[in-house]
């Protein structure tokens, strides 16, 4: 092994080993605070009545869900209850939560459940001026960012999970300071940009290519400022298309057809591409990125493991349901406990993993050190197609 190989493993090494070093203490030193069970104390004997504002039906709000009530009912908040989550939807988990709640001075509202990306102008305008709930739980960006926007309007507090990067999208300041006193954020500095340095330091890529909607939520959720902002660092070239996500499950042939068009547009300028959407369907990947790998073209998937499995060639985690849903149930204690809402701890940080397709990474030939794959979490082989 020559010398700058020898150096390359041990920054990769250094790398993954500071990521993991910070995020344990992070964690340790932002989740201190230890709710005691059945502490329902919040504003004497006022019903916290709670509602639920998701983005669009998406899997991740969907798990979120279920593992805020599963962390809620292990402190006695909630009775426990069963599902399964390959077979259901938000809205069917939040109707669970609401028949399972066991306190009287908090009340999770069954009614009080909204699809953002289906409502209508009028329906929105209801919700602004609505008295129906006290606090309102916010899953996704383009949500969290309208709410925010009217947060002058509104007469309740609200909560958002889910959003890839709140301060770029506007949702809350920085880490610690908020636009308004009714809001909450769960901030994960460095999530996204964890996934491309470490990309980065295995390939040294020139240029990366990027697709995205073509709005202010997209170009957060999609981790683009952060690209920018590596870009600079490093010197690479941005190469971007945007595609308008899906609107409904009639619109995904549309959406299919432009997206592997957007990335046939790039194949002759990039040596990376960032698969930066959640909306792709897992088993469409191998055919969307048929061509991408046969240019030899390293893919790191944003969103999630399970692309990787399905040919991508690698992921850090960037988002855990499990640990974030997590982290909202004990966040939600603390609230009922008393904490005011603009004094809870909005960093968390969740456990970085590593999974990697080695098929992939043998049909593009990525000089991937031995050393990764020794600290990877997950290494799949071949591609998952569609049943």
């Amino acid at each position: 092994m020559n010398g700058y190989s020898m150096q390359k493993k041990s920054r990769l090494i250094v790398i993954f080993s500071v990521i993991l070093l910070a995020t344990t203490l992070f964690v340790s030193c932002t989740n201190t605070t230890e709710t005691a069970k059945h502490q329902y104390s919040r504003d004497g004997d006022k019903t916290v009545r709670v509602g639920c504002l998701v983005s669009e039906e998406y899997f991740f709000y969907t798990e979120q869900l279920f593992y805020m009530s599963d962390s809620l009912s292990d402190s006695g908040y909630l009775s426990a209850f069963d599902i399964d989550l390959d077979k259901t939807d938000a809205k069917t988990v939040w109707k669970k939560i609401c028949s399972n709640d066991t306190a009287d001075n908090f009340r999770f509202e069954s009614d009080s459940f909204y699809y953002f990306d289906t409502m209508d102008d009028g329906q929105k305008d209801s919700l602004l001026k609505s008295e129906n709930v006290d606090l309102m739980l916010v899953f996704g960006t383009s949500a969290g960012v309208w709410l925010t926007q009217n947060a002058d309007v509104i007469d309740y507090e609200y909560m958002v999970f889910g959003s890839a990067d709140p301060i770029s999208a506007g949702i809350v300041k920085d880490q610690n300071q908020r636009f308004n006193n009714k809001s909450f954020a769960h901030v994960d500095p460095g999530r996204i940009k964890r996934q491309l340095e470490f990309a980065y330091e295995i390939s040294e890529f020139k240029s990366i290519g990027v697709v995205y909607e073509d709005s202010k939520a997209a170009y957060s959720y999609s981790g683009i400022g952060i690209v920018e902002e590596l870009s600079k660092k490093y010197g690479f070239e941005i190469h971007r298309v945007n595609v308008d996500e899906p609107k409904s499950k009639d619109d995904y042939d549309r959406y299919y057809r432009e997206l592997k068009a957007a990335y046939h547009s790039m194949l002759n300028d990039i040596d990376v591409l960032y698969i930066t959407t959640g909306m792709i369907e897992d088993e469409k990947l191998p055919w969307l990125l048929s061509e991408v790998h046969k240019k030899k073209i390293i893919t790191v998937a944003e969103t999630s493991e399970s692309q990787v499995e399905y040919g991508a060639m690698m992921h850090i985690t960037m988002s855990d349901p499990k640990e974030e849903g997590q982290f909202a149930g004990q966040t939600l204690q603390e609230y009922f406990s008393g904490t005011p809402i603009n004094k809870l701890n909005q960093v968390f940080m969740i456990s970085p993993h590593i999974a990697l397709n080695k098929t992939t990474i043998e049909k593009v030939g990525a000089d991937v050190p031995m050393s990764v794959y020794l600290i990877a979490d997950s290494i799949f082989q071949g591609e998952k197609h569609e049943e």
